[in-house]
């Protein structure tokens, strides 16, 4: 026969009023031999004690603990023990059971008890009573606390929402930070206080003066309405804007787009944002990076439009692949170096796609210079390289020599030669950790802004590029690289 389980009574005492106590809870605690009460800063303690209620207070916990939730669990711990030692217990708490109780969560994990929840009113419904609010039209609901564990990332200010507990304005300053990172600072936040009683306060402030006055205790709660889309500048808010170009009455140029026409697009913003680090410009590395942002999201509303794929789809594949590819880190797989990761990382790979060949996965699509650089970093990773950077500096000159040859004869593949020469000065740049697009792209935009300056010279003089010598245009051109930092070379050599 089966042993019969303890039971813990878990009876709410509502939101502060002993007229807002349910008949069924109110004869319990009153018959009941003993009563566990969570805490005994509520309302209606007083009224019970003078009813002939007998109490247990768990309120010294707060002072013992090192953590809420060492509280919490400190405080169901006790409520079990007197379960299992008698075979029933009675527990009040606040509110109802299931609303911001977390004590009542932790018994409801204990397998040998059985936990009856006694319906009551929480501290919700006067609250709504107080803002006239249909919590069915849509509300978020978060505890303080949870709030400052979790951070601004739980919040959402599409809809709105009320912050619990907030006893404190201690704990308000923390929360008004959470709150500044996802609303403006002047949005309104009604303070409520002691909802349902007959001191029940509300009181609307700005959000950034939220925790300049003493308005807080443990029956204050926090309700802010929605946030005017117009304000809100999120993730969400960038694909809904792009629906909206991409939907009927939307922009003709985006409506007209496809994956084929946006492609250059998005290389170009690549380059953009990589020109931005280059420069250490991050205001404009933030602005080019939304350009690239937008790409992706562009490119992701056309693969919903083509039922092809969302941009729900792209996340989840992107989150699996770097929780799958770093063991290290969210698995039992201890790495301690760069290259051990790498190893590991291309292993997953080849695992995943069943690759014959280590180069598999590399893009022929990407430019010459990234392309060249990848096919050498992935034969590298499995041994196939030079030992040493130096070794690979001698076959610079093999390949010019080669290039001479060619051009001596006036026959043979003079591209072939010249891609050779291209490949080992790429192979350079790797072993000396210079990435070469970076790199040429850097030198070229160097020429550009020197031309530019000697074409601003003559144009001073009234005079045009195409009308000068070669031996002036060289005489400008060392003229404004004397003025900049550096120099080296003539026209063709360098810039």
């Amino acid at each position: 026969m089966e042993k019969r389980k303890a039971v813990v009574h878990v009876l709410g005492l509502g939101p502060g009023p002993l007229d807002l106590i349910t008949m069924e809870t109110m004869g319990m605690l009153e018959a009941a031999r003993e009563v566990l009460v969570r805490t005994s800063r509520h309302p209606c303690v007083e009224e019970l004690a003078a009813r002939g209620v007998r109490m247990r207070f768990l309120d010294r916990y707060y002072e013992s603990g090192r953590s809420m939730e060492e509280v919490y669990a400190a405080m169901a711990r006790e409520v079990a023990e007197t379960a299992r030692t008698t075979g029933e217990a009675h527990y009040a708490v606040p509110g109802f059971a299931l609303v911001a109780e977390r004590t009542v969560q932790l018994l409801l994990g204990e397998g040998d008890l059985e936990v009856r929840l006694h319906g009551a009113v929480s501290f919700l419904e006067p609250v709504l009573a107080a803002l006239g609010v249909d919590a069915l039209e849509g509300l978020l609901l978060l505890d303080g606390d949870r709030l400052l564990t979790a951070g601004h990332r739980i919040l959402d200010p599409r809809v709105p929402s009320l912050v619990a507990q907030v006893d404190s304005r201690i704990k308000a300053s923390d929360v008004k930070i959470e709150l500044l990172e996802a609303y403006p600072s002047s949005h309104p936040v009604k303070v409520i206080r002691a909802a349902g009683t007959e001191v029940q306060e509300v009181e609307e402030v700005p959000l950034e003066e939220l925790d300049r006055a003493e308005r807080f205790d443990h029956l204050t709660t926090l309700y802010l309405p929605a946030v005017d889309e117009a304000e809100i500048f999120d993730f969400q808010r960038l694909l809904d804007v792009v629906a909206r170009l991409r939907g009927p009455g939307g922009c003709p140029w985006d409506r007209k787009q496809t994956h084929q026409t946006l492609a250059r697009h998005m290389v170009e913003e690549a380059h953009e944002a990589v020109e931005a680090i280059r420069l250490g410009d991050m205001d404009h590395l933030a602005e080019e990076l939304g350009d690239l942002l937008l790409q992706v999201a562009l490119h992701c509303q056309l693969g919903s439009e083509e039922g092809a794929f969302d941009i729900r789809d792209t996340l989840s594949l992107i989150i699996a692949k770097l929780l799958r590819r770093h063991p290290h880190v969210f698995g039992d797989v201890k790495l301690d170096t760069a290259e051990e990761v790498i190893a590991r990382w291309e292993r997953i790979k080849a695992e995943e796609r069943g690759e014959p060949s280590v180069l598999d996965g590399v893009a022929e699509g990407l430019p010459a210079l990234i392309y060249a650089f990848k096919l050498q970093s992935r034969a590298a990773r499995v041994g196939f390289d030079w030992g040493k950077a130096e070794e690979v500096l001698p076959k610079l000159g093999e390949e010019l020599a080669e290039i001479e040859e060619v051009l001596r004869r006036g026959e043979g593949d003079l591209e072939g030669e010249l891609g050779d020469m291209l490949f080992t000065l790429v192979n350079v740049c790797r072993h000396y950790r210079v990435d070469p697009e970076v790199a040429l792209r850097r030198s070229a935009s160097k020429f550009s802004r020197r031309f530019r300056e000697v074409e601003e010279r003559l144009r001073a003089q009234g005079r045009r590029v195409e009308e000068v010598s070669l031996e002036e245009l060289d005489a400008l051109w060392e003229a404004s690289k004397d003025e900049a930092a550096g120099g080296g070379g003539k026209r063709g050599a360098g810039p």
